[in-house]
């Protein structure tokens, strides 16, 4: 991971933070402006980031949805840093166990999913996939660890009492969500997708990129 090559490069699949950036409804907007510019006679360009830990490409840490699970600051760094499989859903509204059947997860414990649902991020979107309540328990028998989707959650716009976040927290998984996986073949690559580290957190936004392997 990480070695110089020329022929391995880097995927950027984390979705830019601006102002305007479409959120979950309810959740604080996000809003960049400059504390002090050069152009007004400051010293330095300073910039000001107000914004959800959920806003943009972000990690949920267990503490988001379970009382008693784990902050963003005290999760594994490992988790987020290895070997990745990318699996192309497009057209699938549930990701199904019997869909997964074909791939071997054994040497890839991070599986992100690519499903092309949320392309305009002024707009936030209304249906994306979701798991089948038996997806999560199988992957995690399989030796996955984290899931990546690229779209706002693993619980649907109108779901209550987030069911599939506490599946997915019951068989031990960890979750990335909004990814912007448009440029990704399917395949294997390494990533890198490290939180910030937030005392307390519930989450984090994170700068997510895929290597690519020789």
């Amino acid at each position: 991971l990480l070695a110089a090559s020329p022929f391995m490069k880097f995927i950027d699949i984390s979705r830019p933070i601006y102002t305007g950036l479409a959120v979950w409804p309810g959740d604080s907007p996000v809003d960049f402006s400059f504390s002090a510019r050069k152009t007004d006679g400051a010293d330095a360009n300073v910039g000001r980031l107000s914004m959800s830990v959920h806003a943009g490409t972000h990690a949920d840490a267990a503490y988001h949805y379970n009382e008693s699970g784990m902050h963003i600051d005290e999760m594994p760094l490992d988790l987020f840093v290895g070997a990745a499989r990318v699996v192309d859903i497009r057209g699938q509204a549930i990701i199904t166990r019997a869909l997964l059947e074909q791939f071997d997860f054994k040497d890839t414990p991070r599986v992100l999913f690519r499903s092309d649902t949320w392309s305009d991020t002024t707009v936030f979107p209304t249906r994306w996939p979701v798991f089948d309540p038996t997806t999560p328990e199988s992957l995690a028998a399989r030796g996955v660890r984290l899931i990546g989707l690229d779209v706002p959650s693993v619980d649907t716009l109108t779901s209550s009492g987030m069911p599939m976040h506490h599946i997915i927290d019951r068989a031990g998984l960890f979750i990335l969500e909004n990814l912007d996986l448009r440029n990704v073949e399917a395949g294997i690559y390494d990533l890198i997708a490290l939180p910030l580290r937030i005392k307390g957190g519930d989450g984090s936004p994170i700068r997510a990129v895929l290597q690519t392997r020789d």
